[in-house]
């Protein structure tokens, strides 16, 4: 029979399988980025050889239109937030 199974235990093993998923989160978001972009090609005629040459320059096009669009939209908070109070 196993001991008690006890609150220190079940901490010690939801602190690994959190440090666990946080490990896996960039490749879970990286393959959903990649499939989510493969469908849209492939429903705009694509074909799916061309869109394994195309996948790199597609991914960093979109990196950076994300990055664009989160330093728009600070400005835009920025602007909206009135006076500065410096």
């Amino acid at each position: 029979m196993v001991g008690k199974y006890t609150k220190e235990m079940f901490e010690e093993y939801r602190q690994e399988q959190d440090e666990k998923a946080a490990k896996e989160e960039p490749q879970r978001r990286d393959r959903w980025e990649e499939e989510n972009a493969r469908r849209a090609y492939l429903a705009e005629g694509g074909m799916a050889e061309e869109f394994e040459g195309a996948w790199p320059e597609l991914r960093e096009e979109s990196r950076r239109r994300r990055a664009m669009n989160r330093e728009r939209e600070a400005r835009e908070g920025q602007r909206a937030g009135g006076m500065s109070r410096i």
